[in-house]
């Protein structure tokens, strides 16, 4: 059984993720989007649907000293060659489960590539999709989400029985992981 913890950039994050360690102990991180360059801990998977700003937030990790993400997971349609090669994907798949015409956000793409990568108890901090919970970095509310959360609804048969989540409608789809659920 392997477990892990996904940051997204939420706003509720940070108290997600205290909530989260108070529950067990996981065995990675798969950090999200901006979160690669403000989780100053040990990455194993940078998660990530935005190739147009993967390189800043690579760089940025670098700059403040952070290990760099063991693994960088993009999604196999996006054109990475513009980029540096210490910034490719060593990973590429579909961001869709059968069945999805859309995005879910990159944050149910490091659910579905933490799934991929064998972790079987995935525990979202950060991923509220609801947009009063805004990004952490913009206090502005995140009205794109109503756009990705009918995909999480078509990806629940995939994600239920290994998908967890601190915060949100995500909560309330999937449930709270509890210490029982996490080592069972």
């Amino acid at each position: 059984m392997k477990s892990c913890l996904v940051l997204g950039g939420a706003r509720c994050v940070w108290d997600d993720l205290e909530r989260a360690k108070q529950i067990g102990s996981y065995d990675a991180v798969v950090a999200v989007n901006d979160m690669l360059a403000h989780y100053s801990g040990e990455v194993e998977i940078f998660a990530t649907l935005h190739i147009e700003k993967a390189a800043q937030w690579i760089v940025e990790r670098g700059d403040k000293g952070f290990p760099p993400a063991k693994i960088i997971a993009g999604h196999k349609g996006h054109i990475w060659e513009a980029l540096p090669n210490r910034m490719q994907p060593d990973y590429r798949t579909d961001y869709r489960w059968p069945g999805m015409s859309a995005s879910g956000s990159s944050g149910l793409f490091a659910v579905k590539v933490a799934l991929e990568h064998g972790f079987d108890k995935v525990v979202l901090c950060g991923v509220p999709m609801q947009a009063e919970q805004a990004h952490f970095f913009d206090a502005k509310p995140w009205d794109e989400v109503k756009s990705f959360t009918d995909a999480w609804t078509v990806a629940l048969p995939y994600i239920k029985d290994f998908t967890r989540s601190m915060s949100g409608y995500t909560r309330e789809l999937l449930g709270e992981p509890t210490a029982d659920w996490l080592n069972s």
